[in-house]
């Protein structure tokens, strides 16, 4: 005989109830308190969640929580985009406790360098960088070692990206092991040079910058060209370049005979080169070239923008001869608009001084070729030439009062006034047109000046 089923009184269903939402309410306590706890499952989830960065803040802070755990939510937060939050907040720590997290950090970081993701491998490198200035010179070591080899990897494959930190600021941190490792990049045939070329010129010392120097002048050397016109071309301006900017003996040398060698479009791009580093030794080589008449006139030429890039007294004191001694005027005056460029305003009286006295000068040419690149000086040009007008060379004088007359004001009239008896007259300008007519002349203008 069948039983049928008991049937529970009012008060029975109801006790039932209570325990069944008893039961759903200490499960849903027992869940959120499991999601509200640092492990390294709730650490991957925080970062997909709304407040998931503020528990990967409290979990780095949290002195309470295991080193591990905390390095685990510093990579968390820098996945999300939150790198300079974990810069302050270790920053904040004590140093014993970023010294714990360290060791755990590192590794961390070091493995996400090498994620087939470029962007998460940035930041990972990047974050590691960062920990850097937080830490002692031993683990500084420790990071520096982990951080060349990546950044070598880049470079041969024409790969290295800026990031969050410059790759000058990281080199020069990192210090003398930085330039050695550029240098082992351009010694690799088959490496992409011109990025380790750049930082090398930038961060590298006089001996690592000399051994790159003489593996890229190796590197020249063996080159075959493979491309032709244009190409070919931009292949031998990017050796050049790079050959300029690492410098060294090595490198200086190997232009030098560039610069001379029959090809002149090589030469020219040589030339260039040059100008690079303003390196003070290739100054009596710039000099000698700039001043041989027998030379090629696109390179001499491009050999005066070397000169006054080095600029310095050696510098203008070439340009001063090449005025006084080349036969061609429009040399000459190239010669000027370097001693200009080179020296400013302190170069105005000895540069129109060198000009010879026995030449003819046309009033258009020193109008255009002299006046107008004092006149780009502005201001700052008139004592200096308030000065040359007391000098003894009369297209020093000349040249003087045509200039004030553009940049002088009217305080300088009296200086000028004082040339009004001057019946000197400069060689090719128009008869009639002495110093004295123009001083008057210009006197007058100045006087109308503010």
């Amino acid at each position: 005989m069948a039983h049928s089923p008991t049937r529970q009184t009012p008060r029975a269903r109801a006790l039932s109830a209570l325990n069944a939402s008893g039961l759903a309410i200490a499960l849903t306590v027992a869940l959120a308190g499991g999601c509200t706890k640092a492990t390294s499952d709730n650490i991957q989830l925080w970062k997909t969640t709304e407040k998931g960065p503020e528990k990967l803040h409290e979990t780095l802070a949290d002195h309470g929580t295991p080193p591990r755990l905390r390095a685990e939510a510093a990579v968390a937060l820098v996945d999300i985009g939150r790198a300079e939050e974990v810069d302050t907040t270790f920053q904040s720590l004590p140093s014993d406790d970023r010294a714990e997290i360290f060791k755990s950090l590192e590794p961390l970081y070091e493995v996400a360098m090498k994620d087939p993701s470029p962007s998460k491998a940035l930041e990972a490198r990047d974050g590691l960088y960062s920990l850097r200035q937080f830490v002692t010179p031993d683990d500084q070591k420790r990071i520096d070692a982990a951080l060349l080899p990546a950044l070598e990897a880049d470079l041969k494959a024409g790969k290295l990206k800026q990031g969050r930190h410059s790759i000058d600021k990281m080199l020069t941190a990192i210090g003398s092991d930085s330039g050695a490792m550029l240098a082992r990049v351009l010694a690799e045939p088959d490496a992409q040079f011109a990025q380790a070329a750049d930082l090398l010129g930038k961060v590298g010392d006089a001996d690592a910058r000399e051994k790159g120097g003489a593996a890229l002048v190796a590197r020249a050397k063996a080159e075959k060209p493979k491309a032709a016109g244009k190409a070919a071309k931009n292949e031998d301006e990017a050796i050049l370049k790079a050959l300029g900017t690492v410098g060294g003996p090595s490198a200086v040398k190997y232009l030098e005979e560039k610069v001379l060698s029959p090809n002149k479009d090589e030469a020219a791009l040589a030339v260039r080169a040059l100008m690079e580093r303003r390196d003070p030794s290739v100054l009596p080589f710039a000099i000698k070239v700039a001043s041989d008449p027998k030379g090629d006139k696109i390179v001499r030429d491009e050999m005066f923008g070397v000169i006054e890039s080095i600029g310095g007294l050696e510098a203008q004191r070439g340009l001063l001869g090449i005025i006084s001694s080349d036969k061609e005027e429009i040399v000459r005056y190239r010669a000027f608009e370097s001693a200009i460029t080179a020296g400013k305003s302190d170069a105005i009286q000895p540069a129109l001084e060198a000009f010879p006295a026995a030449v003819a000068y046309k009033k258009v040419d020193v109008d255009d070729l002299l006046v107008k690149l004092i006149e780009k000086l502005g201001p700052p040009a008139r004592p200096a030439l308030v000065k040359t007008l007391g000098s003894s060379a009369p297209l020093a004088r000349m040249t003087a009062l045509m200039s004030l007359e553009q940049v002088g004001k009217a305080p300088d009239a009296p200086a000028v006034e004082k040339l009004s008896g001057d019946s000197t007259s400069v060689k090719g300008f128009p008869a009639g047109e002495s110093i004295g007519k123009e001083a008057t002349r210009v006197a007058e203008v100045l006087k109308k000046k503010s």
